[in-house]
């Protein structure tokens, strides 16, 4: 029992008492404690959103996940959140595929409670969604998990001042990106123009932007074919498509024009060069699958420089991917990703496109009819005999006049 003097209004008691549990809530988050220098393999922004989740499930005592959507990463307060999730799949914590119940807590910041019912429960099963937005685009979904019971009117001031920490968080690192993907793609024009050759000036201006002149790099050209179609104007999609596609290392991406772009990806000295290859030519394979989803009537090619190299060779591996879809596409036309050594002796030969293209449909007409298998027999065989008739003539069991 209470005693409440006729004085104060109910609402201004109330008013104080909610600044005292924010104050409180918001001491004891305690977030600006994370040294930005530190040794850890995590990076500076990966850490503060490991420190308040977790202070959110030590507050509130309900597990809490944060699903970056750029990077399809999911990071969690504790393990108790992935053993709460039972059979639920992450993309159902914000676009639910079951049948459930929602209730709007806070309209502002679209805070949407959402409930099931289980056989398995004697109460309704709940989660709390908050999506974090920058700008128009959502960047991230914050998930706190209630399962059979329910956050109290005080929990939701301890969600809010997580999701008010989050928000300029996911800001600052859109910041952040933005500058340095501008610094990137100077430094990638400045270098394949020929503007940049000093190897002193190179290693500078490389580790200003935090590329580690001592690794050696895969650079990828990825060239869109259509005229009417830009993919200048999809920047964001392409960022968000390669960082989830390619996720066993970190991508540095520089459009080159309105149809070209360029990703420098590490090569990891853990694994073989052939494995290597591998890996990248699957999460090509991946990325190329969601950008053609997200961007309609495109047609995208990949030419990659597949000799590993310091980042002072990026003019040279440019120039290698140029020749390689260039020449490649006429070589190997129903193909999107060419390797630089698929071109063999092409890769050295300086042939005028349209002087290919006169070659390649001659090759063209004899491989693409049955009738004509044996004629392309005879000629690879006379071609490896270095085009001696007499020795084609003997590896064939041919007369020497039938192989002419």
């Amino acid at each position: 029992l209470i005693d409440i003097p006729l004085a104060p209004s109910w609402m201004d008691i109330m008013n104080q008492l909610n600044v005292l549990v924010m104050n409180k809530n918001i001491r004891q988050f305690r977030i600006g404690n994370i040294n930005p220098k530190s040794f850890s393999n995590l990076s500076y922004q990966v850490r503060k959103i490991n420190k308040i989740l977790s202070q959110m499930e030590g507050e509130m005592k309900f597990p809490a996940m944060l699903y970056d959507l750029s990077s399809e990463k999911a990071y969690y307060s504790s393990p108790t959140f992935l053993e709460l999730m039972d059979d639920i799949q992450i993309g159902d914590f914000w676009n639910p595929t079951i049948e459930v119940t929602k209730e709007i807590l806070c309209d502002n910041l679209k805070m949407i409670r959402y409930r099931f019912h289980d056989d398995r429960y004697e109460r309704p099963y709940s989660w709390i969604t908050v999506p974090i937005a920058v700008g128009d685009k959502v960047k991230a979904y914050f998930v706190v998990v209630e399962a059979t019971e329910l956050i109290d009117y005080f929990d939701q001031f301890a969600l809010r001042i997580g999701f008010l920490l989050l928000q300029p968080l996911y800001e600052q690192i859109l910041v952040a990106q933005s500058i340095g993907d501008i610094g990137f793609e100077k430094f990638i024009t400045e270098i394949i123009s020929g503007n940049l050759l000093d190897s002193d000036t190179i290693s500078k201006r490389a580790s200003d932007l935090g590329i580690d002149i001592n690794l050696n790099y895969y650079l990828i050209l990825m060239k869109q074919e259509k005229k009417e179609a830009h993919l200048v104007s999809y920047k964001d999609e392409l960022k968000e498509a390669i960082n989830s596609s390619i996720s066993h290392m970190e991508v540095r991406m520089a459009m080159v024009d309105d149809n070209s772009c360029i990703f420098l990806l590490p090569a990891d000295n853990r694994v073989s060069k052939e494995e290597n290859l591998e890996r990248v030519e699957k999460s090509v394979k991946i990325f190329k699958r969601r950008i053609e989803s997200k961007i309609e009537n495109i047609n995208i090619v990949f030419g990659i420089s597949d000799n590993e190299s310091t980042i002072y060779e990026v003019k040279r591996n440019y120039l290698r991917c140029q020749q390689t879809i260039k020449i490649g596409q006429i070589l190997y036309p129903d193909k999107y990703y060419l390797k630089y050594s698929d071109l063999g002796v092409f890769a050295w030969m300086d042939i005028k496109e349209d002087e290919l293209e006169i070659m390649s449909k001659d090759i063209k007409i004899l491989i693409e009819n049955p009738e004509h298998k044996e004629l392309i027999e005879t000629l690879k065989a006379y071609l490896e005999c270095k085009m001696n008739y007499s020795l084609t003539a003997k590896q064939l069991f041919l007369h020497i006049n039938t192989v002419r």
